[in-house]
Formats: C-alpha cells, structure tokens, sequence
C-alpha cells in the first residue's frame, strides 16, 4: 500500500511537470507564429520608388530600401531562433517524461492488483483521494500566500517611490515652481472672471497633512460663491482659464469644454462666454433647457443636438 501511495505521487509529479513543460513548448511555438507574421512580405519594387524620391531629399540616408527591409527580416529571424532554441531540450525532456510515466503507469497498474486482493483497498483509495484533495488545496494556499508576498513587496516598493516624490514635492524649489505656475495661471483666471462678473477670482494653496499623515497640496479660489448660478459661472471661468493656461505653457490640450447645469447662469454671462470662447477657438458645448436659453443663443447655428420627449438621446421606446 505504501509503494502504491509512493507511484501514485510520483505519477501525478510527472504528469504535472508533462503539463508544464507541454503548456512552456505551445507558448514558444505561438510566439514563433506571432513573430513570423512581422516578417516583411511588402512589394518592394512598388515601394522603392517611393523611398527612392524621398531619399533623393536626404542625402544622410545611404541604406537601399531593400537592405533595411533585409534588416528587419533578420532581426525577426534571430528573435525565433533565440526563442526557438528551447524545443529541442523540452521535447526532449517531454519524451523522457512520458517515458518515465508509461513506466511508472504499469508499475501502478501491477500494484494495484496487489493491494485489491487484500480487504484494505477501498480504504486507500479513499485515503489516497483525500491526500491528493490535500496536496491540490496546499497548492493553492501555497499560490495564495506568493501572490500576498509579491504584492506586500510591491507596495513596500512603492510607497518607498512616493516617500522620495513626496520629499521632492515639498522642497522649496518645487514650491516656487507651484507658487510661479499659481501666478500665471490666476492672471488667467483674475481676468475672464473680471469679463463675466467684474470680479477677479484667484486660486490659492494650503499644505495640509490628509488622514494618512502624507502632505499635500490643497487648491481652493479666494472667492466665495454661495449661489448655483454663480458657482456655475466660477466653473467656466476656471475651465477657460485653464486651457488658456495649457496654451502659453505649451501644454497639448483639447480646446473642447463640456458643460451641464448652466440655465442656472445668468443671460449675461452665457452671452459673455459664447463671445469669449469664439474669439479664442475654444469649443463650449453645455446642455441648456431651450426656455432657459437666452434668445442671443437661441440661433440654429448654435445647436448640435435637440432632444424632447418625442425624441429622446437613445430613442429607446417602451415595450
């Protein structure tokens, strides 16, 4: 009974490393397929005329269109044969393995007759059933505990990265470069907001310490806007300012605003910011009750998109 416990263990072994070694073979063999299709199959005499006339503009260039596509074959011929030279060792070691298990299948299978002659057999395979239950739950609590390991590394790691940002980000060069950035950004935001309301908002920051204990920066406006309306209108004037800001920094943007609430804005200010965002190619799209609408805007130009209860965004009807 207990060599018959031994070959069956070595049997579920071998054929667990068979499953290894066969899933490790097809991972290579679909890689080999994936790189082949890179392999450049072009027509080159159609493209090398045009190669050639771009080449006739750059005189740096000296390599024929047909060497770099030559090149680039290579290239994908060497990465198969470096990913390729593993079969021949894992068939190798397949063969040996599905040797070995035939071997050791007949040895089982001799056992087996053995022990059935005896009143304990169905007692072990009971035992041996409960033991490979064991051994497939070990595994798993064996994964479970390498994937918790893994991933308390990885924050160990990461929150060391963010310690050094953190140090960085509160050193007093990089707060001159916030309270330089600040500055330009409000010179923005002071003078759309003085267009719309005569009034000039501004941005300001605090260091706070959040429940984590971690500093960081805390953005709020010097304003104090306590009607919808006019919180709406300090939302644009932001939005706008800050694409405005985008622009003298360099900083690639889409001059594209999308906008919701602004019937609670005055007549005036949604005239104001039509004219403003026109003059400056900022596209502003903002969904307005038509009643709500100032008739300034209400021009068919203006529209992109009219919906009712007749005719609904989706146009989904009841069943």
């Amino acid at each position: 009974m207990e060599q018959l416990n031994q070959i069956k263990y070595q049997i579920n072994k071998v054929s667990s490393d068979i499953n290894k070694l066969t899933l490790r073979k097809e991972i290579i063999i679909e890689t080999e397929k994936e790189l082949s299709k890179e392999v450049s199959r072009i027509d080159v005499n159609q493209l090398e005329l045009i190669y050639e006339q771009a080449t006739d503009k750059l005189d740096s260039i000296h390599k024929s269109f047909e060497d770099l596509v030559s090149y680039h074959n290579k290239m994908i011929e060497e990465k198969v044969k470096f990913i390729s030279k593993e079969l021949p060792s894992l068939n190798n070691k397949i063969e040996l393995n599905r040797s070995k298990l035939s071997e050791l299948l007949i040895i089982e299978e001799e056992q087996t007759k053995l022990v059935s002659k005896g009143d304990s057999f169905k007692e072990l395979e009971s035992i041996i059933s409960e033991l490979t239950e064991k051994y497939r739950k070990k595994g798993e609590f064996e994964n479970t505990v390498e994937q918790l390991n893994e991933v308390e590394n990885n924050i160990k790691s990461y929150n060391k990265a963010l310690n050094l940002i953190d140090d960085e980000l509160f050193t007093d060069d990089f707060e001159n470069t916030v309270k330089s950035q600040l500055t330009k950004f409000n010179k923005h935001f002071s003078a759309i907001s003085n267009y719309l309301y005569n009034e000039q908002y501004a941005l300001k920051y605090d260091i706070k310490v959040n429940r984590k204990g971690q500093k960081i920066y805390k953005f709020s406006a010097f304003n104090t806007n306590f009607s919808s309306g006019k919180k709406q209108g300090e939302i644009s004037c932001f939005d706008i300012a800050y694409t405005f800001f985008e622009d003298e920094e360099n900083i690639p943007c889409m001059h594209f605003l999308l906008n919701d609430k602004k019937e609670l804005m005055h007549d005036n200010q949604l005239v104001k910011i039509a004219d403003l965002v026109n003059q400056s190619n900022i596209q502003f799209v903002a969904s307005i009750l038509k009643d709500k609408l100032p008739k300034e805007l209400n021009n068919e130009d203006y529209f992109i998109v009219k919906l009712s209860e007749k005719d609904k965004l989706f146009r989904i009807e009841n069943g």
